[in-house]
């Protein structure tokens, strides 16, 4: 997202593209490469600590960005400022160190959700946090009916049953998952439910670390050392990769039998032929989750990105009754978003103009401003000036 000011200065929100302004300020909302790939590095970039490090233990080259380390509820201070405007990161409860960012420009309020998680997840820090907002942009990754889960708690069940009965046949347990939040959930339900041995392989092992940093109680043995390659030979271990890797490690193959599982949300849409089972265990909030996220934040319109936008957008509006807008592939640049004069002027504005190209004009409570959403769907010149 791209929001536009006066005298050329921008701030983007987990930006993707590479049309950025010399006087940009940069926020990545949390550590995982689709929100960061990118953005220029040598533009101020706000994030937490803890994205910081994570971000870093991904890197294999030595360029460091510029970056301005940030509390949660602390206020953003630019470089150089941007007259009338505040912000401030607030936990999202996805990953470690993961924010939503609140903005609020004069007398309006925007809350970018960045990802955000659900209940149950075992090593997330500070858990999601609700502020309310006039606009809230919010990310749809599971935005869509059929995207919703068993709990966690019963998702995490099903694992640990399924790894007992390898266990039991005297195979190893390999599950493929994210490196950055699903590793780490894995790592700390075996430690915490299990008496078995876990180690972690590849890229899963330097963002663990950083986890134990920040004081996030993790077991593990990196593969590659002597204690690790001890344990695999002797068998009976649970062993963590980055879901990237399509196959086992070769010297895995040579110790021991082992069964391999896929972890990911996406098992509860995509058959996985080259696993032995696969599990929808995510750090993403589901369907149900992200209304529920919605509905408390009460916002008086919604904008939808990243995911199943279309499908999240429709059924904010069907069941709780607020405006909402897909960003994916609309083109707003000619629309005005005009001063409101109640939340019940944006519902009947919203339901007597269903467009499927939204050439709409939407009220909402402040000055005018205008919205331009591009081809890879950033927000751009949101907040004007107030005259």
């Amino acid at each position: 997202m791209v929001f536009s000011f006066p005298e050329n200065q921008q701030l983007i929100v987990d930006g993707r593209g590479n049309h950025f302004s010399l006087k940009s300020n940069l926020i990545i909302t949390h550590a995982h490469s689709d929100h960061f790939g990118t953005l220029p590095f040598a533009n101020p970039t706000f994030a937490t600590r803890e994205t910081i490090d994570l971000f870093y233990s991904q890197m294999k080259s030595s360029v460091r960005r510029n970056f301005i380390p940030t509390a949660f509820h602390e206020e953003l201070t630019f470089q150089p400022e941007i007259a009338g405007l505040q912000a401030e990161f607030l936990p999202s409860g996805h990953i470690l160190g993961s924010a939503s960012v609140f903005l609020k420009y004069h007398d309006k309020t925007i809350l970018c959700s960045g990802d955000i998680g659900g209940r149950g997840l075992l090593t997330v820090k500070e858990p999601l946090e609700v502020k309310h907002t006039d606009i809230l942009v919010v990310e749809a990754t599971f935005g869509k009916p059929e995207l919703t889960f068993q709990s966690r708690e019963e998702i995490a069940l099903a694992i640990l049953k399924w790894s007992a009965e390898v266990i039991k046949d005297k195979q190893n347990v390999i599950l493929s998952a994210g490196k950055i939040g699903s590793a780490q959930e894995l790592i700390k339900l075996f430690n915490d439910f299990t008496k078995l041995r876990v180690i972690t392989h590849g890229d899963v092992t330097p963002p663990s670390e950083i986890y134990r940093k920040y004081g996030v109680p993790l077991e593990f043995f990196d593969s590659k050392s002597e204690e690790g390659r001890e344990l695999i030979r002797d068998g009976e271990v649970v062993i963590i990769q980055s879901r990237s890797k399509k196959i086992v490690p070769f010297y895995l193959k040579e110790h021991k039998n082992f069964k391999s599982a896929i972890v990911t949300g996406m098992a509860s849409r995509f058959n996985f032929k080259d696993f032995d089972a696969a599990f929808p265990l995510s750090s993403h909030a589901s369907y149900r989750e992200i209304l529920e996220y919605v509905d408390a934040v009460a916002p008086d319109i919604v904008f939808t990105l990243y995911g199943f936008e279309k499908q999240l957008a429709k059924a904010i509006s069907r069941e709780l009754g607020i405006p909402a807008q897909s960003l994916k592939g609309n083109s707003l640049e000619q629309n005005r978003l005009y001063a409101a004069q109640s939340k019940e002027k944006l519902t009947d504005l919203h339901t007597k103009t269903p467009r499927v190209s939204p050439a709409m004009d939407v009220s909402l409570p402040s000055s005018p401003a205008t919205v331009r959403v591009k081809k890879d769907q950033t927000l751009d010149d949101f907040f004007k000036e107030k005259e």
